[in-house]
């Protein structure tokens, strides 16, 4: 089952180059790397329309990396955009998590970032614990050993930051945390 609402205006960014773990599984395959390492994963035929949303890999929920475990890796624009926000869409897992990103103004990050903290809850959490909404839930999560459980209820979470002034964004920093897992970001384009 999907909630899920694409920012208005919105830019979504490619996330395919930075893909680096597999949180999806689908119905009958062997279970990857899940959501928390050991293989416990969101059902990728609950998605539905959610996962083109997302610009989700077409081998989705068979081992191909479908969201980015972070390890700072750092996205870079095909050209700088002027931003008043951003949206993520993503969880945590083993906990929720609260960190910064980094949007740098040009390719050699002078001058100094803008820093946009984004609060996801765990992807088993029922409900929000940050000011973050449910972006899409399923009613059964694939356990360790790729069987449907029932009872745990998966969740993706969508966390949006707003800048009291546009912000000039030509790459993305991603903080040091593989327990945060980015699925879709977006960058909301500054008026005019």
């Amino acid at each position: 089952m999907s909630t899920a609402t694409p920012p208005a205006r919105a830019l979504r960014l490619d996330l395919a180059p930075y893909r680096n773990n597999a949180a999806f599984l689908a119905a009958g395959v062997d279970p990857s790397d899940g959501f928390d390492g050991f293989g416990r994963a969101y059902p990728a035929e609950e998605l539905g329309d959610t996962a083109e949303l997302l610009g989700l890999p077409a081998g989705l929920g068979h081992g191909v990396p479908d969201n980015i475990a972070c390890e700072g890796q750092v996205l870079t624009l095909e050209v700088p955009l002027l931003v008043d926000g951003i949206e993520v869409v993503g969880a945590g897992s083993g906990g929720t998590v609260s960190e910064m990103l980094l949007l740098h103004p040009d390719a050699d990050g002078a001058p100094p970032a803008a820093e946009a903290r984004v609060e996801l809850s765990d992807f088993l959490s029922r409900r929000p614990v940050f000011d973050d909404r449910c972006f899409a839930h399923s009613p059964y999560l694939y356990d360790v050993g790729g069987r449907p459980e029932h009872g745990a209820e998966p969740r993706l979470w969508a966390s949006t930051v707003h800048f009291p002034q546009p912000v000039r964004c030509a790459r993305i920093t991603l903080p040091v945390n593989p327990d945060l897992h980015v699925v879709g970001l977006w960058l909301l384009p500054a008026a005019g």
